[in-house]
């Protein structure tokens, strides 16, 4: 079962690997800047045998809107971003694990779909052909998590960039909670618009309000049924996370979401 350590953010290192261990967890996909004082290959792997003597394995790093990431600006900031996405792959890497998870940009202000798709889809392509250069020899793989004010809520902008780049090493992370804010009259549709292409889940519940606040399963006002019922209907055979980044009663939650209805069949990745 797997979480995510994002989801304690407020909990040092070592507090959130003990707390989902009790919970009854045995993998993690590891936010950066808890590793944030991992600073040499030796420290991470000083870390991935504490977690895995506690039983916990690395389940994917999580680097979702750094500082770096600028696509849509000048050339400067093109090329440092793909620089900053390719150090993010080698921390990753330097884990363990293969999955690098990361998001496609802020829509700027003002801004429309048909902009989104004319002007800066080239912009995502070009990016992630280089991405993929390095990615691809080093047997990574990055997966792109659209938000509800990001430009991948358009499920033709992320169709058309995945379809074009055409890789086992590039794929979509579905996350609940932002897509029960960003498309709340059509969640389920997007799962079916996207089929394939989505690669892996963040497995929340929402208020369908609050864009960074991931209820626990069963506690907000999603179809949850539904949606495992479209993914089921898809054919889903890849991974899955817990992320309940933003709710206030972490600990409480975390072992009683391994329980709620339909957690248990998420979990397992057969759907």
């Amino acid at each position: 079962m797997r979480g995510s350590s994002i989801t304690l953010e407020d909990y040092t290192l070592e507090q959130a690997l003990r707390l989902f261990r009790d919970a009854g967890f045995d993998s993690l996909e590891m936010w950066k800047h808890h590793l944030k004082r991992c600073k040499t290959d030796e420290l991470r792997q000083s870390f991935v045998a504490y977690a895995k003597g506690l039983g916990i394995s690395m389940g994917g790093f999580n680097a979702v809107g750094e500082d770096y990431f600028q696509p849509f600006g000048t050339d400067q900031q093109l090329e440092a971003t793909l620089q900053g996405l390719k150090a993010d792959m080698e921390f990753a890497l330097s884990l363990g694990t293969r999955d690098v998870l990361i998001w496609e940009g802020r829509a700027p202000a003002g801004t429309t779909e048909s902009e989104w798709l004319n002007h800066l889809l080239p912009r995502l392509i070009e990016l992630f052909r280089g991405v993929l250069a390095f990615a691809e020899p080093a047997g990574a793989r990055f997966l792109v998590e659209p938000h509800p004010y990001t430009v991948g809520m358009s499920d033709r902008l992320m169709i058309k960039l995945y379809d074009t780049l055409d890789s086992a090493h590039f794929g979509i992370t579905y996350d609940f909670c932002h897509y029960g804010v960003g498309r709340k009259d059509d969640y389920i549709d997007a799962i079916r618009a996207l089929g394939p292409r989505i690669r892996h889940i963040h497995f929340s519940d929402s208020d369908q309000r609050s864009s960074e606040l991931h209820f626990p399963p069963g506690s907000g006002w999603m179809n949850l049924q539904g949606m495992l019922e479209a993914f089921k209907g898809m054919g889903y055979r890849g991974t899955i996370t817990l992320d309940l980044y933003g709710y206030p009663l972490p600990v409480q939650a975390l072992p009683l979401s391994l329980v709620t209805d339909g957690a248990d069949e998420s979990q397992s990745h057969e759907f």
